[in-house]
């Protein structure tokens, strides 16, 4: 008999993705959730754009294992204040087979937001309100 621990009813997904400047505004800290794990594991592509929309930096995880991924991105030549987009990509497979299962976009502005003090940061799928109860700041 075989367990299955995963839902099979839920399709694959980006679920949240919350991204965090540090303080020094060269680093942005990331976490991706994803709805539920297939047996085949999918790629992870996190891309900032400058503003101008070229690439600035990117992290590509291939063959993810887990429901939940951290990562850093280090940016190139940050400018603090300015409105960066970014683009998430959930993909399967590899070389000319890559099949696109999500892909999200949204904007970062390059300013600090402490998450410890319950401050939104930039993605989707969160609720800030909530965040912040938690932290107990509101």
């Amino acid at each position: 008999m075989e367990i299955s621990l995963f839902d099979e009813n839920v399709p694959l997904k980006l679920d949240r993705v919350v991204l965090y400047p540090y303080p020094d505004l060269k680093r942005i800290w990331a976490r991706v959730w994803l709805s539920t794990l297939a047996e085949e594991k999918p790629n992870i592509e996190i891309i900032l754009l400058d503003p101008d929309g070229i690439e600035n930096c990117s992290v590509y995880l291939m063959n993810h294992a887990e429901q939940r991924a951290e990562t850093t991105l280090h940016l190139r030549n940050p400018v603090a204040g300015q409105t960066y987009p970014v683009i998430v990509e959930l993909t399967r497979g590899l070389g000319d087979a890559v099949e696109l299962i999500d892909r999200q976009q949204f904007e970062l502005a390059l300013v600090f937001r402490n998450p410890e003090a319950g401050e939104p940061g930039f993605g989707f799928g969160v609720d800030w309100d909530e965040v912040k109860r938690k932290s107990g700041r509101l």
